[in-house]
């Protein structure tokens, strides 16, 4: 008894450290951090499989706040290995800049092998103010029989 609990010890650890945590923060003269997200309007990471083996990459960023200088999305296609561990895509990633306060940018990747894929966005926003904000979003998993 006290091995199994030695062993889903041992298995919940090793997994907790494998938690997503995504937040944009400033450093205040104080040194306390505050968690914010800067540009807080639409922000999408779309994944879907379409005509079975192909992958329909999809990002966008709208924000109306017009103080928006440049966004660039950088795209990565990324397949699931073992225990929830995600590895890229070879020849599946893309990256645009734009200089406007929207962005839409979609690609496609052909003939993936069978199994669990997800897409990862980074966006990085440059505002007239010169702040940048640096954010990571990830779509839903989606399965290739």
């Amino acid at each position: 008894m006290k091995k199994f609990f030695a062993v889903l010890l041992s298995v919940v650890m090793a997994l907790s450290c494998l938690s997503v945590c995504v937040s944009a923060y400033d450093v205040k003269e104080n040194e306390i951090i505050i968690l914010r997200d800067i540009g807080g309007y639409n922000k999408k990471s779309l994944l879907n499989i379409i005509s079975g083996t192909t992958a329909e990459c999809k990002s966008e960023y709208k924000d109306n706040s017009g103080t928006v200088y440049s966004i660039k999305a950088e795209q990565t296609l990324e397949k699931h290995w073992a225990f929830g561990i995600f590895v890229a895509v070879d020849n599946a990633n893309w990256s645009t800049t734009v200089y406007r306060s929207n962005l839409s940018f979609t690609n496609h990747k052909y003939n993936l092998a069978s199994g669990t894929y997800r897409l990862k966005t980074v966006f990085t926003t440059t505002f007239t103010n010169g702040q940048k904000e640096i954010i990571t979003l990830y779509s839903g998993e989606n399965t290739v029989s």
